[in-house]
């Protein structure tokens, strides 16, 4: 009898305050007033529009389920581009050239040059197609879903891989397609993500971290693919695709159980966690805009620069990921196992250094020291600066191994800070359409990979001289330096109207089973 008249006194109270509660709340929740009176007066960002959840009890947990949260996608990030890179490694010895396989290690393909380079580049163009429907749909039905729906095609497409590239060339460049179609959309998926989340002074270190991912996960694709490749473990060759095939089903499952769509609807987070995720991220990253305003976002000065600025500052990255090791190699003619450790350096420091760069960043924002503006901008320019002051410096040290070196690694470690700059503007401008404008970005960010091949080649006569290489540099210098000026100048990091939600646009993003009401007025 006394917890029935309690539970109705706490059940008054509450229907003061809001609506009937979600079955899956239960019909009769004690209520944490006071708590929640303090948070609200304490916190400006707690009105009567956002969303409380009343809970049983203060839980208090070990490990933040934000981290958790990060440490999923970095998990993520590294399955993803181990995906993207497995063939690279493996297609040295699945192709027949001149030797024939060892006993115990499966039958070599016979490829041309010209079905190799295809096969290579195939999983690119699945990507180009599945940036912007990947983010959509994550907004549309879910971030969660659209992860392992992703990471699942790409593994079953994987794990065909052997059988397709001993029956048939093309049906392998098919299944390669399928791979970049569900790769693709991961980063749009996580950023959509990170905008419910992570508050928005923590979002360097996350997005730093799990960005980390791709490095990390590109520097163990390499070990683990080429130690493989000379076993006779599941034929060899094939066991690259068959245990990356493996790692992704498994990581489905790790998804699956650790992952949650939003904060509202983990059993296991505590309050404190909770109230810091909701005072940061308000209630509009729980809203969706159900109609995409391409033409509102056609004419928007702010998303066309930071557009440029995302061109620019991935150029770099696509400098250090296709011709990079072809100068070290061909220009100051390294030994192939010295070029290739050198050429992952810089990939595998930079993880490293923004992950240690972003906490004093974040301090910056969480004390609003300076704008989440300034720190876009500021990263940005930083990154020019130095990367830029990095390749006309190699233009004058020529054959130098070791001050080559040491400048394209200092060049290589501070290009991360591409994750503080035009990576988080996205979110910054359309939290609402994250999902949809990241997509947009990758778009635009994947081109430099295709045209700074040809461009290099073209602009070299595919000659291997020092001569040559010096206008690649300054080419690269001002395309970087000029897309970042225009960014600087034009850019606008506040939200813009065309990518907040409003009551006109949107509509729940969670199912009715998921979404719990809100609770107005509690102060």
């Amino acid at each position: 009898m006394m917890e029935s008249e309690t539970c109705k006194t706490d059940q008054k109270e509450f229907n003061s305050h809001s609506s009937t509660m979600p079955p899956a709340y239960g019909a009769c929740e004690p209520i944490v007033e006071r708590n929640l009176r303090d948070l609200s007066r304490s916190s400006s960002a707690l009105d009567q529009n956002t969303p409380l959840i009343i809970r049983r009890r203060v839980t208090t947990y070990l490990i933040p389920k934000r981290y958790i949260f990060s440490a999923v996608c970095f998990t993520a990030c590294c399955v993803a581009v181990s995906f993207n890179m497995n063939l690279s490694i493996a297609i040295v010895s699945m192709v027949k050239h001149d030797k024939s396989p060892l006993p115990g290690q499966a039958e070599k393909v016979s490829w041309g040059a010209n079905i190799e380079s295809v096969a290579l580049g195939a999983v690119y163009y699945g990507q180009l197609v599945s940036f912007i429907p990947g983010g959509r749909m994550a907004e549309l039905y879910g971030g969660k879903r659209m992860i392992i729906i992703c990471t699942l095609i790409s593994s079953l497409a994987t794990l065909l891989l052997p059988i397709t590239a001993l029956w048939n060339a093309y049906a392998f460049i098919v299944m390669r397609i399928i791979v970049g179609v569900g790769t693709g959309p991961i980063i749009p998926i996580v950023f959509y993500m990170l905008s419910r989340w992570i508050p928005e002074h923590e979002r360097g270190f996350h997005a730093s971290f799990i960005l980390s991912g791709y490095g990390i996960g590109s520097f163990l694709a390499v070990i683990v693919s080429g130690a493989m490749c000379g076993t006779t473990f599941l034929g060899g060759w094939p066991s690259v695709f068959y245990v990356g095939a493996l790692s992704g089903i498994l990581w489905c499952c790790l998804c699956a159980y650790f992952m949650y769509e939003i904060p509202d609807i983990h059993p296991r987070i505590s309050e404190e966690e909770f109230f810091t995720i909701v005072s940061a991220t308000g209630m509009n990253k729980k809203e969706r805009i159900q109609s995409i305003p391409w033409k509102q976002m056609v004419l928007s000065v702010p998303l066309w620069a930071l557009a440029i600025g995302f061109f620019g500052q991935f150029w770099l990255l696509g400098f250090f990921s296709t011709v990079h090791a072809s100068y070290m190699g061909s220009v100051l003619h390294l030994p192939i196992a010295k070029n290739g450790i050198l050429s992952c350096l810089p990939h595998l420091l930079r993880a490293f250094a923004t992950c240690l760069a972003s906490y004093p960043i974040d301090l910056l924002l969480k004390r609003q020291t300076v704008s989440v503006g300034f720190v876009r901008k500021g990263a940005t320019v930083i990154n020019t600066v130095v990367s830029c002051g990095a390749f006309i410096a190699i233009t004058f040290v020529g054959h130098d191994v070791a001050a080559t070196t040491v400048l394209f690694i200092l060049g290589g470690v501070l290009g991360e800070f591409v994750t503080f700059g035009v990576c988080l503007a996205g979110v910054d401008i359309a939290p609402n359409l994250s999902g949809t404008v990241s997509g947009i970005l990758n778009i635009v960010g994947v081109f430099p990979f295709f045209i700074i091949p040809a461009l290099v080649g073209w602009m070299t006569h595919f000659q291997s001289t020092f001569e040559e290489w010096q206008k690649v540099f300054y080419t690269t210098v001002a395309i970087v330096s000029i897309s970042t000026l225009i960014f600087v100048v034009f850019g606008d990091l506040k939200p813009q109207s065309w990518g907040v939600a409003t009551t006109e646009n949107t509509k729940s993003s969670c199912d009715r089973e998921t979404e719990p009401k809100a609770v107005e007025n509690l102060a």
